[in-house]
């Protein structure tokens, strides 16, 4: 499952353009996403990385830890992201993925900004 949760990093949040046929390649349509106090269903999740993709020129994403559990990978991972306006801001990521049929259906996620502007903070939730 790790290689299937580095597809999905690649493919659809490091990939620099918006894409919604990969986000219903990797996410369920039934997909939530719990992040920071808020709840993202699969619509408001899909308008995040679009968000994103407006905010962002370049993101990388590096695992530091994962652990797999059945259907269920967790995942410590650092984003540093790009912004179009040239700063940078750096998450630490605590992610919690649930795979249903070969998709996403479920991520309960925490986010911490390392480095970056406070105006950046909820950038793991923003629609």
């Amino acid at each position: 499952m790790k290689n299937f949760i580095r597809e999905v990093f690649t493919h659809v949040l490091e990939n620099p353009v918006f894409d919604e046929i990969l986000i219903e390649k990797y996410f369920s349509k039934d997909y939530v996403q719990f992040v920071d106090h808020q709840q993202l269903h699969y619509k408001e999740f899909v308008l995040h990385i679009k968000k994103l993709k407006e905010k962002i020129s370049e993101q990388k994403i590096e695992i530091i830890h994962y652990a797999e559990n059945g259907n269920v990978i967790f995942t410590h991972h650092l984003v540093e992201s790009l912004l179009k306006d040239g700063s940078i801001a750096k998450h630490k990521v605590l992610a919690e993925f649930t795979i249903q049929h070969g998709t996403i259906i479920q991520c309960d996620e925490l986010t911490l900004l390392l480095e970056g502007s406070l105006s950046e903070k909820n950038l793991g939730s923003e629609v």
